[in-house]
This record gives C-alpha cells, structure tokens and sequence, in this order.
C-alpha cells in the first residue's frame, strides 16, 4: 500500500496485467478475493460503502480525484465518503487513456479502475439478516446490480445470489449497483432450497412476487424478519422458490403492461417492505 502523501506511479506491466484478469474472469476474482470497481461513481460508492481499495488506475486528469497527497475535503464527494476514506485507498496509478480504457469492461470507459476487496458472507450468518433479497438464478449482471442498489437504499441488510446467478462482484453487476455491494452482506452460490430452508429457521417470512398473488402490495404485513426471492428474468421464480416462498404478492399494474423489469419489481416490493414501514 503506498504511503499517504507519496506521488503516483506509473503501473507495471505485471500490475496492469493482473487488472485484466480481474475484470474478464471469476476464477480470478473468487480466488483472490479482489473484485473490480469501474468508473467514478461506482468507485465513490464502494468507498462510501466501506471497501478498501487495493490499488486505483486513473487517466492522469482524474488521478488528484484519489491521490492522497490531496487534502480529504477536496474529493467532490467527501462527505459521503466520510472522514476516514483516505486510508482505504493504496496505491495510485495513473495510467493513459489509450492503455486503461481497453482493460475496462464498460463499452464506454470512465477512466478509473479501482481493485477492491471482498469477502462473501456464509449462508447462515446472511440469513440472520432481519431483510434479505434473494436473487435466484438472475442472469443479467446490470439487473442484479439494479436490485442490490434498491436494497441497500431500502434499508435490506443482506443480498444472496442462488447458485446460477451472475456474479455480483463482476464489474458490470458493480456499476449496477453503483458501487454499493460492499454494504450489505453478500452471499453467493448455494441451491435456492438450501437458501429457503436457512431462511425459514431464522424465521423469516419469504416473499415473492405474482401476478396473481395473495395480497397486494399494499396489503403486505410487516414482519421482524422478511426476505424477498427475485426470480429469473425469463422464467421467473423456480418450483422450489414458489413452493419455499410464504407470501405471494401482486403489484397492480395498469393494462396493458403484464410484467416489470426485475430490478424495478424488487425495488417495489423491498420499499413495501422495510423495517420502518
């Protein structure tokens, strides 16, 4: 980790090398426990979230955004960030455009690239979680992102991704979730009637969305421990997760719209069910 107050250096080729590994593969990334955060925005809310930034690749015009040679107050989101965030961040590359936007998996790069570390919450531990979301088997990594975003803004205080899930710490799932998974307790790869049945001996409640559902979304009761399974973006809930689910609800929609995006689905149903509601 670089020293606070010390110039930037240039990356090696090792370094940018391995950035490049951690961006395209998972393999990688699980084994290490090093996810990548891309662009401004997502890099600001994993810091705000609470990550530590191994290392932060920057085109040299963004590099004083990070550098810690810059007093704390002079990010343009500090206060978010709290006062403590300058300690989190380790070493500053800045690196030119024509070498860092290849690397990045965004179609349009934002030239900032941060390593982060993470660590997955066990089953047991994340089903404790007084609001959980759980995504089972949610394929688009922009959508499982939207719904971790939704979470945290809704107070949930754990996400478990089903095995057959995209991978949450992805980089694109990341931007989804504007940088915000490293807040919640994040939990990933097990059957979804493993999840269920966690979930049910911690004493949730388990809700699922239908179009025909047993009470409407604002008929839903509040509960000391609640969980919310988002299915499939095609085939929606699974077998198991419609016999492992204890509530059906239903979110009136006007005619002639049948069905909403996950991401906007779950974050009806997460506001309808938070703690305070």
């Amino acid at each position: 980790m670089q020293r606070a107050g010390a110039d930037p250096d240039p990356p090696s080729k090792a370094a940018l090398s391995r950035l490049s590994r951690l961006v395209r593969d998972r393999r990688q990334r699980d084994a290490s426990g090093l996810a990548v955060v891309e662009g401004p925005r997502a890099v600001d809310g994993a810091l705000a979230s609470g990550a530590t930034l191994e290392a932060v690749f920057a085109r040299p015009e963004l590099v004083d955004r990070y550098a810690p040679a810059g007093a704390p107050d002079e990010h343009p989101d500090a206060s978010r960030l709290g006062a403590g965030y300058r300690e989190r961040i380790g070493a500053i590359h800045p690196v030119p455009a024509d070498v860092l936007d290849p690397l990045a998996d965004a179609m349009n790069p934002q030239g900032v690239l941060a390593i982060a570390r993470f660590a997955d919450a066990p089953l047991d531990e994340a089903a404790t979680a007084a609001r959980v979301v759980v995504l089972e088997a949610v394929r688009d990594p922009g959508n499982a992102g939207a719904v971790v975003r939704s979470a945290v803004a809704a107070g949930f205080d754990a996400v478990i991704a089903t095995h057959g899930s995209t991978d949450l710490w992805s980089p694109k799932a990341l931007r989804g979730a504007a940088g915000l998974t490293f807040g919640p307790l994040v939990c990933r790869g097990h059957p979804t009637a493993q999840v269920l049945d966690a979930l049910a001996d911690a004493g949730h409640v388990r809700v699922r969305a239908a179009p025909d559902g047993d009470v409407g979304v604002d008929e839903l009761r509040s509960a000391e421990h609640m969980a919310l399974v988002v299915g499939n973006e095609a085939h929606g809930p699974s077998a198991e997760a419609v016999g492992g689910t204890d509530v059906a609800v239903a979110i009136p929609m006007q005619h002639p719209v049948d069905s909403l995006n996950v991401g906007v689905a779950a974050a009806v149903l997460m506001y309808a069910m938070r703690a305070d509601a």
